[in-house]
This record gives structure tokens, sequence and C-alpha cells, in this order.
């Protein structure tokens, strides 16, 4: 069976699993409707399971995750389902051939149940943790990282994706237009970066490599964070001013939040008329940031400039010679070295290898040719 059929039939079964778990806790757990769901979720996953023998699915962050890759294009349902598993400390769990309609019936069960209790596998239905771990290949790029290094990159990890939670909750807080955020869980995310850095463990075997298009803006902010913060600790700023440029780096995508998602998410080509909408996205953050209190001025000018260009092309357009600031230009290749890099609903994700050629050849007009050689330096690490 083709994967896209596959993940397809996948969706499915999830879609059915959740009505089930949704009624029983609405309804009796025998009620007909409840029956229907639980029989459609069945055969749905007898009728894979005979093809494919087994399925796993991994809970790492808010992403669900399937051979290796995120489960995307589910929009809600996936969302609701990894809530589900999340809310009975639920990280994996395995549907094995064979399974019975009466295992099926009381894992249904004893998920939709009020009642917190530690559920057990069975032969035919594995559940458990994932251990928070890293790729040994990333981390034997540089053989000097000493095993506390490796420990302190498995803690930044897992910070990071719990952090992912407060970002989401900073961002709908920008989207009803708070005049006060609550970042603190930021600056301990921004403490961790930069120990790591301190460290010599490469940025990226920090980055969050798994999105789902829901996810993208959270780690999409998160990312920058790291990269932007990664190479103004490697030119020098420290204290303070690294600080500031974390949370700059967190801000700068704020003005989204003021655009329509239709536009937003728009799968296909933009109209003129809906590009020059995106584009207000830099002063309408902008204008937002500067009306926050206890915000560095800094997040105010990275929102702002972003998006313009080295050669003073881009947008948004201002009158007179204008030099965007060098944390600014840092985001700025942050921002497009983890677009590109990330699977998107528009275009799929470039190797390393083809980013830094990009980088490379736009030295000089998009980019500060200097930020682009250290950068890429760093990342080379």
């Amino acid at each position: 069976m083709p994967e896209i059929e596959y993940k397809k039939d996948l969706l499915q079964i999830i879609k059915a699993f959740n009505a089930a778990i949704s009624n029983s806790r609405l309804y009796t757990f025998k009620h007909p409707q409840v029956k229907q769901y639980i029989e459609l979720t069945y055969l749905e996953l007898d009728r894979i399971l005979q093809i494919g023998q087994e399925i796993t699915l991994i809970v790492i962050g808010e992403n669900l995750v399937f051979n290796n890759q995120t489960v995307q294009d589910g929009g809600p349902n996936i969302y609701q389902f990894v809530t589900i598993l999340q809310e009975n400390n639920i990280e994996r769990i395995t549907f094995i051939e064979g399974l019975s309609k009466e295992i099926l019936y009381q894992l249904i069960k004893d998920l939709a149940s009020s009642e917190t209790t530690a559920l057990k596998s069975s032969e035919h239905i594995k559940l458990g943790k994932v251990e928070i771990r890293v790729d040994d290949t990333e981390l034997s790029q540089d053989e000097s990282l000493s095993d506390n290094s490796y420990e302190n990159l498995k803690d930044i990890i897992s910070l990071r994706d719990a952090t992912l939670s407060e970002i989401k909750g900073i961002y709908r807080d920008i989207k009803i237009k708070k005049k006060q955020l609550d970042i603190r869980g930021v600056e301990e995310m921004i403490s961790a970066f930069v120990k790591g850095f301190t460290q010599g463990i490469n940025p990226i075997s920090m980055l969050a490599s798994l999105k789902s298009v829901d996810e993208y803006t959270f780690t999409h902010v998160i990312n920058v964070c790291i990269l932007t913060m990664s190479q103004a600790e490697s030119l020098g700023f420290s204290g303070e001013h690294l600080y500031q440029i974390g949370v700059a780096s967190v801000m700068h995508d704020a003005g989204k939040l003021f655009i329509p998602e239709e536009i937003l998410n728009k799968p296909g080509k933009l109209s003129r008329e809906e590009r020059a909408i995106i584009e207000t996205h830099t002063t309408k953050g902008a204008r937002y940031i500067l009306g926050l209190e206890n915000m560095p001025r800094i997040a105010v000018l990275g929102a702002l400039e972003h998006h313009i260009k080295y050669d003073g092309t881009g947008y948004p357009l201002i009158k007179g010679k204008w030099n965007p600031n060098i944390v600014s230009q840092m985001i700025a290749v942050a921002d497009v070295f983890d677009a590109m890099r990330s699977r998107r609903s528009y275009s799929p994700p470039k190797s390393t290898e083809l980013i830094i050629k990009i980088l490379t050849e736009e030295k000089g007009t998009a980019f500060n040719p200097f930020l682009i050689d250290s950068f890429i330096k760093l990342i080379s690490m």
C-alpha cells in the first residue's frame, strides 16, 4: 500500500478512536454510538495491521510521530489524540497484529475513564514512555564533547520541548493583544541555551526538528531563538545583552498573530494582495511590542527589521538609508535557515548543504556577508 494511503487510513483510525473516547465520556460506555465508533476503530486497525503487522505511534512534545515522520494534515484530530495520550501519561503506543476487539474495548474504556489509573500493556497493545535521547551522529561531530555536556544537551532538549507550551501561551496572549506577557518560562529556556553554547554544543543538535503544520509557528520561534543566540554568543555578546537577544528572537514573528490564518497557512501561491497583507506582520508586530511593559527595545527592532535585506530591499520599505540592527540581521539569517529546513504546506524541507549554498549565493544582497560566514562556520562545527 502506498505510504500516502497508509497515512490517510491512519488518520481515519485516529478520528474514529477520538470519537469513541469523546462519546464514551459524553454518554455511557454501552451507548450504541460509542459501540459504533469502537467497532469502526477496530475494523480499520485490524485491516491495517494485517498489512503492516504493527503500528507504533510516538508523542514528542505536541507532535505525533509515525515511521520517524511527524503525522501532518491531521489538524484537530491529531491534537485531540495526542492530548488523550498525554492525559494518561502515554508517550508510545503500539498496536500489534492479532489485536482482539475486547482488548481494544478495554483500552478505550480505560482512556475515557475520569479516574487516574496506570494503564498496562497487553500482548497486542504496548504502552510506554519515550526516552529522551539525542542522535549520536550529531554529537560525534565534536569529539571534545564531554559526557557532562552530553547529559546537559539532553536536559536542554527536554526543557526546550517543555517550553513549547510556554511559547504557545505567549503567542495566545499576543493574539488577544494583552499588554503584559509572562515570559518566565522562556527565561529559563534562554539560560539553558546559553549554558549549552558555552560548552561548545553545536546549535543544530538543539533544534526542534519534528514539526506539524499546526506546531510550525512555535517550533520555528524556538529554533530561531537557538540559532540567533548561538551566533550572538559566538560573536561576543553575553550577559543581559544576550538575554535580550533571546527575547527579541522569540518575539520576532509576533505580528503574524494579526494576519488572517487562511492567508498565513495558504498552501498555494499567494496573490499580490495576500502577499501585501502578510508583509504587514513586521510593522504590526513592532507596534504591538512597543506597547508592552518591560520588553527589551531590541525586540521592537527585531520584529520590524528581520525582513529588511542587507542591500536595503525587502520589507517594510523605510524612507532614507536604513541599516537594520545587527541583531535583526542575525534573526534574518536564522529565520531563513530554519524556514528552509522545515516542511511547509507549500514547500518540502531542503538539505543543509543546499541551504548553505543558497545563503552563500545571497551574501552581500539579502544577508550580511560577515554574518553568513560566521553562521556557516558555527553550524559546521
